[in-house]
């Protein structure tokens, strides 16, 4: 039967949040929260829009069903279903009902609606819940790789990637294959699972900060394209199934935790990557020896300074764009300080080099000349 197509009504002390949710992250995951400690996470889930979309439509449109399987909730047998697709607009009922019902003191953006929208406690809205019952979780994966990997309400890249992963892990299918089910292409399958592999083995590394990664995941899926990302961490990035469960080798151990240090940052040293711009370039410093070795023996390396001493980097134009924005910046929050000697004192060699520049680039002076006339 896979996912049934004759819709069913339940009430909702028959339906239960999912505990295995991928929006809920891998470490909540882990724990293996209960029905009270779910909701209660899933409340800053930005529910507001779904209670006011009950309230304008009067209830729980039909055609966004739930979509359930019967298992066991918190351990127990209890002739209910767990919600595989629409745990938030689950929660957010549930929300509606504890409060109606006195069972939980509801949160500020729902006390504030409560004062208009109230239905009540026998109202179709809690007692007629739509759903399409699967016969299990399997039934599911591919409608769920659809519609969050690569549809309308997309899940967050490392959620996605981890979706990615257990398709091929668990089901045994090769990239071309989840690409076909999910409805992408078999390269970005290929990328994100080779992403999801190196991020677990990162995560086993001493002083790895974990929870940098969920903003993030991002910049190492798309680092992973840089050539000289994969040379410095010895990862391949071809074929139609994986070679390894563990991409990095173990000779590239090292490598790896310089790396996840200057993407992610740890608690002690911040990140040097901070702009998903920037990746390419920082490919381009891994795959040069001297840059690299900046960023390993300095205190506190610089993005800019390493990408400097790559082949490609304009020693001229690249810090003289650096430079300019550095000036914009102190400009936009000097304000009244302009007279203190501390900032003057700061401010004459930038002065000083803008005129010697003015000259050696011919028109500039005339230009600067005008300013200062002009001033």
């Amino acid at each position: 039967m896979a996912i049934s197509k004759a819709l069913q009504f339940l009430p909702i002390d028959r339906l239960f949040l999912d505990p295995q949710n991928p929006r809920l992250g891998r470490d909540k995951r882990r724990i293996g929260l209960d029905q009270t400690q779910l909701l209660q996470e899933m409340s800053s889930w930005t529910l507001e829009e779904l209670v006011d979309s009950f309230a304008q439509a009067g209830g729980f449109w039909t055609q966004d069903a739930l979509i359930v399987v019967s298992e066991k909730v918190d351990g127990k047998d209890t002739g209910g279903f767990i919600v595989i697709e629409g745990n938030r607009r689950l929660a957010a009922l549930k929300l509606l009902y504890g409060a109606q019902a006195g069972k939980l003191e509801p949160p500020r953006w729902l006390s504030e609606r409560l004062a208009t929208f109230k239905p009540a406690l026998d109202d179709d809205i809690f007692q007629h819940l739509p759903v399409l019952v699967a016969d299990s979780r399997d039934d599911v994966l591919a409608y769920l790789g659809f519609r969050h990997v690569t549809g309308i309400k997309e899940w967050r890249p490392a959620e996605k990637a981890e979706f990615i992963s257990s398709l091929v892990d668990e089901k045994k299918l090769s990239f071309r294959e989840v690409a076909r089910q999910i409805g992408s292409r078999s390269d970005t399958v290929r990328q994100n699972y080779l992403a999801f592999k190196m991020l677990l083995q990162m995560e086993e590394m001493e002083d790895f900060d974990w929870s940098e990664v969920e903003s993030r995941f991002s910049l190492l899926f798309l680092s992973i394209r840089s050539e000289g990302t994969r040379s410095f961490l010895g990862v391949e990035l071809k074929g139609d199934v994986p070679e390894s469960a563990k991409p990095i080798p173990l000779e590239k151990q090292d490598d790896a935790r310089q790396f996840a240090t200057w993407l992610f940052g740890t608690k002690d040293h911040r990140a040097i990557v901070r702009d998903s711009r920037n990746v390419d370039k920082f490919g381009e410093i891994l795959g040069t020896p001297r840059a690299v070795d900046y960023l390993v023996k300095a205190t506190r390396p610089d993005f800019e300074t390493a990408y400097s001493l790559t082949a490609s980097a304009d020693l001229v134009v690249d810090p003289l764009n650096e430079a300019a924005r550095q000036i914009r910046l102190a400009l936009s929050e000097l304000s009244d300080r302009g007279t203190e000697d501390l900032v003057k004192e700061a401010a004459w060699p930038v002065i000083e080099s803008g005129i010697t520049l003015a000259r050696y680039t011919g028109e500039n002076l005339g230009r600067a000349r005008e300013m200062l006339l002009a001033a």
